[in-house]
């Protein structure tokens, strides 16, 4: 007997621990807490609105089920425009919860930072590697070469991995804002790289707009993007971002107009940063 109950313990701590590596926290936000989990068997992401407490409760029930359906709806909407996005299962209106596909993969953010600092190895390899060539005589061309900046291109590798990740968020960003849909929060946090396709996937719509987009929201996406890839990732992100408008240039019905909002929406963000 003392055999059997010492078994039934094991056994009950085994899957209370398999169930805390099913469902644990990804990550908190202001509005909302992400947890990894299972749904009928196969992994998913959940993301559950939490209460505000400083607001009356009735308005926050009717603002927190608002934005979870429109959350929905901008993943659903998006899905059937051809973007790469997950996948919506279920949604929870008691907990105010989605269900979502989970996407394996690292964020941009991640694979930028990952790119730069092999970036630095292979420089810091190519410098000691100089130090050990025998030094050879100066040419006419050498002269007239131009300095080396203290940001070295990108290697070949890097810069084709930074192209064709551009050219699919350009692509990405265009179907949204064709298809009447601004995300609101295009950082690179927000962008997934698939682990087994190396594609570009879209996340986190929760501040996403479907009603009434006017250029005003285009240029915003548009800049809230550009900040994000050229402020906190240097070379990486500059070539992702020049790629990245580009194709949304060449592609978005709507670019024209948009763009010309864009430029003004720039120019007051970088007044704001003079000013600070």
């Amino acid at each position: 007997n003392n055999n059997n109950n010492n078994n039934d313990g094991n056994d009950e701590n085994r899957r209370r621990e398999e169930q805390k590596k099913r469902h644990h926290l990804l990550s908190q936000g202001a509005e909302a807490r992400v947890f990894s989990t299972t749904f009928l068997g196969k992994p998913c992401v959940v993301k559950q609105r939490f209460r505000k407490k400083y607001r009356h409760p009735v308005l926050d029930q009717k603002l927190t089920r608002s934005r979870l359906f429109a959350e929905c709806r901008s993943l659903m909407k998006a899905r059937i425009l051809g973007v790469q996005a997950p996948t919506v299962l279920f949604v929870d209106k008691r907990s105010s919860s989605i269900f979502m596909e989970r996407v394996e993969g690292k964020s941009l953010k991640e694979v930028l930072k990952s790119i730069a600092a092999e970036e630095d190895e292979e420089g810091e390899q190519k410098k000691e590697e100089e130090k050990t060539m025998p030094p050879r005589n100066a040419t006419a061309e050498d002269a007239t070469a131009a300095p080396s900046s203290s940001s070295p291109p990108l290697s070949s590798s890097a810069h084709r991995r930074a192209v064709k990740y551009g050219r699919e968020i350009g692509l990405i960003v265009s179907k949204l804002h064709d298809g009447n849909i601004t995300h609101g929060d295009l950082t690179t946090s927000n962008f997934l790289v698939h682990a087994q396709t190396d594609s570009i996937y879209v996340i986190d719509f929760g501040l996403s707009k479907t009603q009434i987009v006017g250029e005003e929201d285009i240029g915003v996406d548009l800049y809230v993007l550009e900040r994000s890839l050229v402020s906190a990732h240097s070379r990486e992100g500059a070539r992702v971002w020049q790629e990245c408008l580009r194709t949304w240039k060449e592609t978005c019905g709507k670019s024209k107009e948009a763009f010309k909002r864009y430029e003004e929406v720039r120019a007051r963000g970088r007044k704001r940063s003079m000013v600070g």
